[in-house]
């Protein structure tokens, strides 16, 4: 039950977070935009980049656990349903959503401490408040961690499936950023223009990759050590 009330704070923490920066970003940051056309290029292009593709699912992921957790109140007549639900959240957490949290995490600090310009598009960097930046690109790590240490999961039987999707997922993302280039002679980040043509291109789409199936494969030992310690304390 005390793990329960913590799961339910903090998927109202992470839907509160999100939706109040959706909001910030909206009203402040979109406005200053509109004067300038290469930033409206860009803008256009929001919903393709990673890190909104990231956020948008810890918030769908944080709205379904949420009401998940609600309906554990009366399961007289839910049991079914909260099943599917469960199997739907367990594969979107394990497969997708916490080892992209990771990938934006790493990949965007590794080569924004470097040089923020191979990150941000032009002029962009300096329109995003620091609190939005670590909301967008930090906090989504803690918050997926907090799910690991407040949420049991069962290490699946097979993790095929759940890799299937992770490959899946990431080849997806590959295809809709080379549609984008082709489309609009545009890449969504601008390191990727610097590396493209050369052998770096393919090595740090390779890199991202093995960075998601290393963040898959330790949550597991991470999730069970935790739950060790708390059957120790509990007992």
């Amino acid at each position: 039950m005390e793990y329960r009330k913590h799961r339910i704070f903090g998927y109202s923490l992470a839907i509160f977070m999100h939706m109040a920066n959706m909001l910030y970003m909206g009203t402040y940051i979109s406005p200053r935009v509109y004067d300038n056309p290469k930033l409206m290029k860009f803008k256009n292009l929001q919903p393709r980049f990673f890190t909104i593709w990231t956020l948008i699912l810890q918030l769908i992921y944080s709205a379904v656990s949420l009401i998940c957790e609600l309906m554990l109140e009366n399961t007289t007549n839910r049991k079914n349903t909260i099943r599917y639900v469960n199997g739907f959240r367990n594969v979107l957490f394990s497969s997708i959503l916490w080892p992209s949290c990771w990938v934006v995490a790493i990949v965007f600090w590794s080569l924004c401490l470097y040089d923020k310009d191979l990150i941000f598009p032009e002029q962009t960097a300096e329109l995003l408040h620091p609190i939005s930046n670590h909301i967008m690109h930090t906090l989504i790590v803690p918050i997926s961690v907090w799910e690991v240490v407040y949420r049991p999961r069962r290490l699946p039987r097979s993790h095929r499936k759940n890799v299937y999707h992770l490959l899946f997922y990431f080849a997806f993302y590959f295809i809709v950023m080379i549609y984008t280039y082709i489309e609009s002679g545009l890449w969504i980040y601008p390191i990727f223009a610097k590396l493209y043509g050369t052998i770096f291109f393919p090595l740090i789409h390779l890199t991202m990759a093995g960075i998601a199936i290393v963040a898959y494969v330790i949550q597991w030992p991470l999730a069970e050590y935790v739950w060790r310690q708390n059957i120790k304390k509990a007992i």
